[in-house]
């Protein structure tokens, strides 16, 4: 045990140095989008030591705040690593057997990821204070509205603690064990309202590219915005379902259908428009959604 400590400890430091470099790089002024790369080890550094407090330690380090095309970087980096950090354990199998009628089931704790990024509010608060207006490079008002979005998203994720970063509906149901129609009307709806905040915001983004430039920085950012929405979306869709299968009134869902037919189309949109922009389909594979939902 003696020889194994101190070994772990190196490992460690090299494993944060290597770290905080792969965050300089990933959040460099250079108007191109962080390296896949270099975000990837961020998030697998979550992975091997369970925490994420040395990633926004990184990112303090780094003069992001004084740049606008950093600061852009930043929350895109911190978008991807809140998705695919390190989630919640699961549960052990005594634990999910709750009855879901139980007043007392047992709701799992934050995920690591989130649960260190809702203590770093500040920070991006003064990210959406750190460039005044327009900004010399057009980034400001796409800081703003990136910072108000990932605000409502661990908002979101404060209130519903038994999301992982990255919606997935089967490890909901698992760490659940409900599908319940009441509980599963108030779930969905929230969850629309965030749906509809990244809606906006690819709107947005989409009307801030210039032609002066490839727009290969304002792009990436569309990318965890695709994903966050197909994410959601399958979701919902799951969702709805399940909620029509246990309930003998479909009326008292016709608000949801009706908000979720609206979505579908405006995805629809949204996936077509990104189907088009060459250096996103090199990272991902836009989905696909049927015509009609």
């Amino acid at each position: 045990m003696s020889s194994y400590l101190p070994s772990r400890s190196v490992d460690r430091e090299k494993a944060e140095s290597e770290l905080s470099l792969n965050i300089k790089k990933a959040t460099n002024p250079d108007e191109t989008a962080p390296k896949q790369k270099h975000v990837r080890s961020a998030i697998v550094y979550t992975w091997e030591y369970h925490a994420s407090q040395s990633v926004w330690n990184g990112l303090k380090v780094q003069p992001i705040l004084a740049d606008e095309v950093q600061t852009f970087k930043a929350l895109i980096t911190v978008h991807k690593i809140i998705r695919g950090g390190h989630p919640v354990p699961l549960l052990t199998s005594h634990q999910v057997s709750l009855s879901s009628n139980d007043s007392h089931t047992l709701l799992p704790p934050f995920p690591q990821t989130i649960k260190d990024a809702l203590r770093e509010t500040t920070w991006l608060e003064a990210c959406a204070r750190s460039v005044m207006g327009e900004g010399q490079r057009g980034y400001g008002i796409l800081i703003r509205a990136y910072v108000e979005f990932l605000m409502k998203k661990l908002n979101y994720h404060r209130l519903h603690p038994e999301f992982t970063g990255n919606f997935d509906y089967e490890e909901y149901i698992s760490l659940k064990n409900i599908d319940d129609p009441n509980e599963g009307y108030e779930t969905i709806s929230d969850l629309m309202n965030l749906q509809d905040q990244i809606d906006q915001f690819q709107k947005l983004i989409f009307n801030h590219f210039r032609s002066s430039s490839n727009n290969e920085c304002r792009i990436a950012a569309l990318v965890p915005l695709v994903e966050e929405s197909h994410a959601i979306y399958k979701f919902i869709t799951s969702m709805l379902r399940a909620m029509h299968r246990r309930t003998d009134s479909s009326d008292a869902l016709t608000p949801l259908r009706t908000r979720y037919n609206a979505q579908h189309y405006a995805l629809l949109k949204f996936y077509y428009e990104c189907s088009n922009l060459r250096y996103l389909t090199s990272l991902i594979s836009v989905p696909k959604l049927p015509q009609v939902c």
